[in-house]
């Protein structure tokens, strides 16, 4: 019964962890974050032509949201600039952890 009372804290706690690990995946990977890069300046690219809007519409792009399609471009827009500043954000928190096991080391 306590575990039950424990886990709406932990989901939340996962659902942290798996996005910060996302951030910085895409942030630290050479693979990942150049293709990343790429594909959210195109779509800010499309969003400052105004022609993201009309390809979400027809369903050429869809963006999921948690379990949600969006489907306004500025939100699109506003998300691909959160997930950034974000990936940055871990990127940075991560390479600036010393941990005391791998000083010892040196």
């Amino acid at each position: 019964e306590a575990a039950l009372k424990e886990m709406p804290e932990i989901e939340r706690k996962y659902k942290l962890e798996c996005a910060e690990y996302g951030n910085v995946l895409f942030g630290l990977s050479d693979e990942f974050s150049a293709v990343g890069k790429l594909e959210a300046e195109q779509i800010q690219k499309l969003a400052d032509l105004s022609t993201l809007q009309p390809q979400l519409d027809s369903g050429k792009y869809v963006v999921v949201e948690g379990a949600a399609a969006v489907s306004s471009a500025e939100a699109v827009s506003k998300l691909v600039e959160e997930f950034e500043a974000g990936k940055d954000k871990a990127v940075d928190a991560v390479l600036a952890t010393k941990l005391p096991a791998l000083e010892k080391k040196k």
